[in-house]
């Protein structure tokens, strides 16, 4: 079992409301019908549907896939904020899901640090995706093609927020030389989908010259 959390300066209702009703203004989009919960994940993963095991507005979202078993926690705290924690297992065993674990767990880290970003500067707004993915050999993800405050960086994830949207870069290895270079890009305000295209291209560009 592995867990993550981070405090967000936000109420757990809207928290609440970014995990859920606005899922893919800030990552992929999560639609939730009855019972079954389906994680739209293109172009970084095939999409998926898991089963909903708890419902719990504002506060418990959890389901379970044929891997994972994954619980979000959201309690509030003094003054406005909220913790959110996630805690996710691995269903299954056998040689290499320890290591499917880790990524999953280093996953939901920079996740949380994404949702704290969009509930925090850009809840609500219009938004337009710019995602992007690129394997390569050897990567630098420090050096990125736009200007603005680095939110949260570490060898393997850079999150970067603009006066009008925020971009995660990660990197993780596919195997023993190749490398995955993930761009999840939203883009906010009325102009957003405008936007959008002429930052696809900048960032295209950019997985090129890696």
């Amino acid at each position: 079992m592995n867990e993550e959390s981070i405090e967000i300066p936000a109420s757990p209702e809207q928290v609440w409301a970014a995990i859920t009703t606005d899922s893919g203004a800030w990552s992929f989009q999560v639609d939730v019908d009855g019972d079954t919960a389906r994680l739209h994940r293109e172009p970084f993963a095939p999409d998926a549907e898991a089963t909903v095991t708890a419902w719990e507005p504002p506060h418990r979202f959890a389901y379970e896939d044929p891997s994972f078993a994954t619980e979000i926690l959201v309690t509030a705290r003094d003054q406005g904020s909220c913790v959110v924690r996630v805690v996710s297992s691995l269903r299954v065993e056998g040689e290499g899901w320890d290591d499917i674990a880790e990524q999953a767990s280093k996953g939901w880290g920079m996740t949380l640090h994404v949702l704290r970003c969009y509930a925090t500067h850009f809840a609500g707004q219009p938004s337009a995706a710019v995602d992007l993915i690129r394997p390569v050999e050897q990567a630098d993800i420090t050096n990125l093609p736009v200007d603005g405050v680095i939110e949260h960086q570490d060898p393997s994830f850079t999150l970067l927020r603009t006066t009008s949207g925020m971009f995660a870069v990660s990197c993780f290895s596919m195997d023993a030389v190749t490398l995955s270079v993930n761009v999840t890009g939203r883009l906010y305000g009325p102009d957003a989908q405008a936007r959008a295209a002429t930052e696809h291209r900048r960032w295209q560009d950019w997985l090129a010259r890696l």
